[in-house]
């Protein structure tokens, strides 16, 4: 076998007795195979796969990167021998009287500056059937790297007599650029697994964060036509959770919506929209007709006892995405709502639930893994719905969702309140779902959660406002506003536009290493522009020191604020984002900074002869900075208004 990068000596351990476990890399690729053989006779059901290697290494100034598996898994970078990071859930780490083990799920990115080669990359490229950890293990004062561990969950896999199998393969993988190692294995993973990504990142609204389960056919029209009074140039109108009678029971909806679903679905058409519907498809409330119409159809425990989990929607079933009977419910309610009513953009959550260890349950096809049945529901609705209908993710495991879903939640659910530790808030939910910023374009289109923006019936300042929508910026991904829109100010109706629509681009952390979460990002729009932000995660102030943010020549415009960069550094609130638009140098007059949109949307520009007009085709001021002569030139552009610089 060729050596492994970081000369790492990977040896099996705690093998059942007659496991055979044989591995190959494979340096041209940086790939390693693990291949398993029964060489009893009798069959073996192995509960895990663990390939791990002692170490010795210098931690200093080292970090690790570590990942979740889904959207309120924890994802931080970890600098070894700090202070642990406050509030997380902490599912990361394991601590011993040996030290701590930091695990990682599916990909694990470590920085050790003691290797030629720092960053190493161990990687799942086949995340859809089996649960991947990488465990590194650190000495009481995290002064050394002691250990380091691949580990296969194979609960669900049995080999018979003779029988060999060969796991999915690991991307293990030396390098200096630890970005560059994770965004190509995004792209090797997209490549295996079909992934699904759209033209486009859509915009929307939706009705969770304001009305929550409260919501009405009443509150949704009201939003509808609000959305259409101020030209919001969105492509979705989503209902969330709310419209349902009970949970698992979708095709009936309760007395708030008395004209029906599918009347809703036209009138939200007829306003030039297209109508997005919230389903939770894979688990059912202990009271709903549909588990009592359909008791065969969700999992059972060994013993055959109905699988209960508590949720947030109740204590519920969950549906066995291998049987027949739940197959066949499952394409009837998607086939209705998206044939009969009209919902061609479905968001899928509590999808997770699907996925329970196969040694604690009795799925209808023998060999299903946790991953398998989330992936079969997945296929199922996908087959169902069509090609053309726009799937979201949420609550979703990643890696079985790949090439199905067209956009994924990666972070936890936002809220209108700054922090609540590992519970939904603007920090929890940005600095999870920054650290995602890699799947984003690779495996589907990024949703960073919803952009709340109003100042009434909410618990965050005007800097924690800024801050979600700089990280929503920076996300690159979709932007789905979700407050009661009638009762916005301008003001707030114009700091929400001025992410509609989003850049596409996911901006990358200017320090990687900078953890738990990095404060300063930049994302490379082309042409000389550039989306550079801040984000202040601290409790104190904080001075930034911009020029060092920039490349040389280049000029910055504070969005939010409406005006170029100062000539010292930008002060940030506690809580505060920031957000500049970035420009090479190049020819003049030229635009330098609009505060209207991040991109410059709606902004008709056209040079001639060293002459530019610009003209704002929004329906709401903007300014705009005009570079010329050494000169920046600011001026307030009225709705239609055009003017020439010169």
């Amino acid at each position: 076998m060729s050596t492994l990068p970081w000369d790492l000596w990977l040896v099996p351990e705690n093998l059942p007795s007659g496991l055979d476990c044989a591995f190959r890399y494979d340096a041209a690729v940086g790939t390693l195979s693990i291949t398993l053989a029964n060489t009893t006779s009798a069959p073996i059901a192995p509960r895990d796969v663990r390939l791990a290697a002692d170490c010795d290494t210098p931690a200093a100034d080292g970090w690790l990167w570590i990942h979740g598996r889904y959207m309120q898994m924890d994802a931080l970078v970890r600098n070894f021998g700090t202070p642990a990071p406050e509030g997380y859930d902490g599912r990361f780490a394991r601590p011993s009287d040996d030290g701590v083990t930091y695990i990682s799920r599916d990909q694990a990115l470590l920085w050790l500056p003691y290797h030629p080669a720092p960053a190493l990359l161990a990687a799942c490229l086949q995340p859809d059937r089996f649960f991947f950890d990488v465990e590194v293990t650190l000495d009481p004062g995290e002064t050394t790297v002691t250990r380091i561990a691949l580990v296969y969950d194979v609960d669900g896999l049995e080999l018979a007599p003779g029988e060999s199998v060969t796991l999915p393969p690991i991307a293990l993988r030396e390098g200096r650029d630890p970005l560059a190692l994770i965004e190509q294995y995004a792209d090797e993973v997209a490549a295996r697994m079909g992934a699904r990504v759209p033209g486009s990142v859509p915009t929307g609204w939706c009705s969770w964060y304001y009305f929550y389960n409260r919501v009405s056919e009443a509150d949704v029209l009201a939003n509808l036509e609000q959305m259409v009074r101020d030209g919001y140039p969105a492509d979705v109108f989503q209902v969330d959770d709310g419209y349902q009678s009970c949970t698992g029971d979708w095709l009936v909806p309760n007395e708030k919506f008395p004209s029906g679903m599918a009347a809703l679905a036209a009138r939200i058409r007829e306003a030039g929209y297209r109508p997005g519907l919230w389903l939770a498809p894979f688990v059912l409330h202990e009271d709903s007709v549909a588990l009592r119409d359909h008791p065969g159809m969700v999992l059972r425990t060994p013993a055959g006892e109905t699988v209960f989990v508590q949720t947030w929607l109740g204590r519920c079933a969950i549906l066995d995405c291998t049987n027949p009977e739940a197959e066949a419910w499952l394409r009837n309610v998607i086939r209705t709502v998206v044939r009969e009513w009209g919902y061609t953009y479905l968001k899928l959550d509590a999808c997770s639930y699907a996925a329970r260890p196969a040694s604690s349950v009795r799925y209808h096809r023998p060999g299903t893994t946790a991953l398998a049945n989330l992936r079969r529901g997945l296929e199922i609705i996908r087959d169902e719905a069509g090609d053309g209908v726009f799937l979201l993710g949420c609550t979703c495991h990643f890696g079985p969702a790949i090439g199905l879903v067209d956009a994924m939640r990666v972070g936890p659910d936002v809220k209108e309140t700054w922090a609540a530790g590992p519970n939904p808030s603007v920090r929890h939910a940005m600095r999870l779902t920054l650290q995602r910023n890699w799947m984003h374009g690779r495996w589907w289109v990024n949703d960073p959660d919803c952009l709340i923006v109003r100042d009434t019936d909410t618990e965050l300042t005007e800097a924690e406002t800024r801050f979600l929508a700089t990280a929503i910026a920076l996300s690159g991904g979709m932007v789905v506003a979700s407050d009661d829109l009638p009762k916005l100010p301008p003001a707030r109706r114009e700091l929400a536009l001025a992410l509609f629509p989003p850049s596409g681009v996911a901006a990358r952390p200017v320090e990687p290493g900078d953890g738990p979460a990095p404060r300063a990002w930049r994302a490379e729009l082309g042409g000389g522009r550039a989306l550079v932000g801040v984000l202040n995660w601290s409790d104190a102030p904080l001075w930034v020191p911009w020029t060092e943010l920039l490349k040389p020549g280049e000029v910055g415009f504070d969005v939010w604020n409406r005006r170029p960069l100062p000539m010292g550094d930008v002060y940030l609130r506690p809580h505060e984002g920031t957000l500049w638009q970035v420009y090479a140098p190049a020819r003049t007059p030229r635009l330098v900074g609009d505060s209207g949109h991040i991109t410059s949307a709606g902004l008709y520009q056209r040079p001639v002869s060293g002459r530019l007009q610009l003209r704002n085709d929004r329906p709401y001021p903007r300014t705009v900075a005009v570079l010329h002569r050494g000169y920046t030139r600011v001026v307030e552009l009225a709705p239609g208004e055009a003017r020439w610089f010169d």
